[in-house]
């Protein structure tokens, strides 16, 4: 109508505004963009809304409880999550139905954008079509190499189509890369194809350096967290546009879950130090670095960098500072403390 036409001409006039032609990387909900840069933290992509890393949300999920399942998501969000990862991949199931099941409930009853994680190209396509914003996927590697019929040409496709931003796994053909050297091999492969061929920016691709547990003692596996950290450290140097993230939670398989707490924290605050920008991470279950002792912190440093000697194995040693100990506990000790401190004092934290 002629007098919205004036009005828009007229509030031109007062405020003009110049449109960045790039605009700020990151993804959007319905409510909200989050970018994929935080000023004061990394961005932290919750892990539990999954149903292969999590039992209470797969059997949820089994069950037809969906108003559980979206309280879950809530969870995150009240635990610091900035973005949410939804998979719902599981033997048997329809996964297109449960993802446009779940992807229309977290569309409206999530603040967060969603990064949508399945191997089947049908179910990130369900999950794109119910989703207001901008999304992620996650993810395409070559695994199956870069053919026109290939998974990482047809997500591809489906990321360009629907604007959205894409996690690139460092896999080729020969399996995942366990060397920083191979790593940074693949990660320059996945950015090249990507923004040469497909057109995807730099700063929408999050390239995933991979890590593999380091606590099963045996020999082959002990310097893969430092392979990790050396990887994001290079491929930063060489592309500071490109976003990394990473599966945190994989670097701590086989201990306990307090001590897990620990050696995910610390190996996190490594990562982040190296440039790592964002991690799939239960945020809940990531403390600050002073939250443990020295010597905790220190054993969870020798067993990153593998610093033995004689008579010495961090592995032995992080295992024997928490024998016994749970996850609980270490929630409990801070509930404690927090509460023997003046009222002004607990205000204040």
């Amino acid at each position: 109508p002629e007098h919205l036409r004036r009005l828009v001409e007229r509030v031109r006039e007062l405020a003009p505004v110049e449109r960045d032609p790039r605009p700020e990387p990151g993804a959007a909900s319905l409510y909200q963009s989050v970018p994929f840069r935080q000023d004061t933290s990394y961005l932290a992509i919750g892990e539990r809304t999954n149903a292969n890393g999590s039992k209470k949300f797969r059997e949820a999920m089994l069950e037809g409880r969906w108003d559980d399942c979206v309280e879950m998501a809530r969870e995150q969000i009240r635990e610091g999550a900035h973005l949410l990862d939804l998979c719902v991949d599981y033997v048997g199931r329809d996964g297109v139905a449960d993802m446009r099941e779940l992807a229309g409930r977290f569309a409206t009853a999530s603040t967060l954008p969603i990064v949508l994680d399945s191997t089947e190209v049908d179910v990130i396509r369900a999950g794109l079509e119910k989703l207001g914003g901008r999304a992620v996927i996650n993810s395409v590697n070559y695994e199956d190499g870069d053919g026109p019929e290939s998974r990482f040409a047809r997500v591809t496709e489906l990321a360009r189509e629907h604007g959205a931003a894409l996690i690139a796994l460092t896999i080729d053909e020969e399996g995942q890369a366990r060397t920083a050297e191979k790593k940074v091999e693949i990660a320059e492969r996945l950015i090249a194809d990507l923004t040469g061929n497909w057109g995807i920016r730099e700063e929408d691709i999050l390239v995933d350096c991979l890590t593999f547990t380091i606590c099963t003692g045996q020999e082959e596996s002990r310097k893969d967290g430092l392979a990790t950290i050396e990887g994001i450290r290079e491929l930063k140097r060489r592309h500071p546009q490109v976003q990394t993230t990473l599966g945190l939670s994989n670097i701590s398989f086989g201990l306990n879950p307090a001590a897990r707490i620990l050696l995910n924290s610390v190996f996190l605050d490594e990562c982040v130090k190296a440039g790592l920008d964002s991690a799939i991470v239960h945020a809940s279950k990531i403390l600050p670095i002073a939250r443990f002792s020295e010597e905790e912190v220190t054993t969870a440093l020798d067993l990153i960098y593998d610093r033995r000697s004689e008579g010495y194995d961090p592995l032995q040693r992080l295992m024997q500072l928490f024998e016994g100990a749970t996850a609980k506990s270490l929630k409990a000790g801070k509930a404690e403390e927090l509460a023997a401190l003046p009222l002004e004092e607990r205000l204040k934290r």
